[in-house]
């Protein structure tokens, strides 16, 4: 049995690569899914103060500025979980600080 990473680089787990591939990428998946509902969420909060007759542009504003910082941290979720299913083999990666260096870079 190879050792495999799970979720983020730095944590190591002891089962057989497919399995977690499989594994990890629901869990991924998951994750970046619950991230799209909460960001609805504030977008449909937005969009409800906004309808109102005589809306909070103080709240309104201030929950679409979440929103935005939201959806920056879901860009980057997606780009990191998107590099490590498709284009990285988390076994062969010899360097962490310099591969965690570059993600930083490519979601930035």
């Amino acid at each position: 049995m190879r050792t495999q990473r799970r979720g983020r680089i730095n944590h190591m787990i002891d089962i057989p690569y497919p399995l977690y591939y499989t594994t990890t990428m629901k869990q991924e998946r998951k994750k970046i899914v619950d991230h799209i509902s909460r960001l609805e969420g504030q977008l449909a909060s937005v969009k409800a103060e906004l309808l109102k007759d005589e809306p909070n542009c103080e709240k309104a504003s201030q929950t679409l500025q979440s929103a935005a910082r939201s959806f920056a941290g879901l860009r980057e979720q997606f780009v990191e979980s998107f590099l490590l299913t498709h284009f990285v083999d988390v076994r062969k990666i010899t360097n962490e600080k310099l591969f965690t260096q570059l993600l930083a870079l490519i979601k930035s």
